[in-house]
């Protein structure tokens, strides 16, 4: 399902959910277009992991968006699990840079003696 949301009248992403069969078969039209997936699956729902990188509009993003071909987004690649683990829903997100800011709240958490990875430059 591809579908564009909406804030304050202008295009905010264009977003691609595919779930399994047996979960979307039950699913409306009228109800994808009016609820989340995450209010409609059948499933109680574990976390989810989403990648975030950016990117270039193409075309057809860029139509849906209502800005230039080519225009700098924020593409989002997400996998949704149930509480078991299993993967329930995998979506593809595009938002124009432009009209997007993430917010990621980074608590705290015990230090490690596992190398954090990070490298001195200067």
């Amino acid at each position: 399902m591809k579908r564009v949301n909406m804030a304050d009248d202008e295009p905010f992403a264009v977003v691609t959910v595919w779930c399994p069969y047996d979960l979307g078969k039950k699913l409306s039209r009228a109800q994808v277009e009016s609820s989340s997936f995450y209010n409609l699956i059948d499933r109680e729902l574990g976390g989810a992991t989403q990648t975030i990188g950016a990117d270039l509009a193409t075309t057809e993003e860029a139509k849906l968006l209502e800005i230039p071909a080519g225009s700098p987004v924020l593409s989002c690649d997400r996998v949704t699990t149930d509480v078991n683990g299993k993967a329930v829903l995998v979506s593809h997100h595009v938002f124009p840079a432009m009209r997007t800011n993430f917010v990621v709240d980074l608590p705290s958490v015990p230090p490690s003696i596992a190398p954090t990875g990070l490298r001195l430059v200067d």
